[in-house]
């Protein structure tokens, strides 16, 4: 299903800034290699991994110098 322009860009900064969300207080992203990306490209990305976090879908990885 494809969504309305700007739904992704709003439920990121719902879902990353508001009270009821996770009231992150700063964030900075970074496009990697693709300096072309859309504000709306970039949202998609956070909502997935914030969506594969919620769901437990991740690896934990020790970056401990033990």
């Amino acid at each position: 299903m494809v969504q309305p322009m700007g739904t992704q860009l709003e439920l990121a900064k719902h879902v990353l800034f508001d009270k009821d969300g996770l009231d992150t207080a700063d964030v900075k992203l970074f496009p990697g290699t693709n300096r072309d990306s859309t504000p709306e490209q970039m949202a998609e990305e956070v909502n997935k991994s914030i969506a594969q976090i919620e769901a437990g879908d991740y690896d934990e990885v020790d970056l401990s110098d033990d």
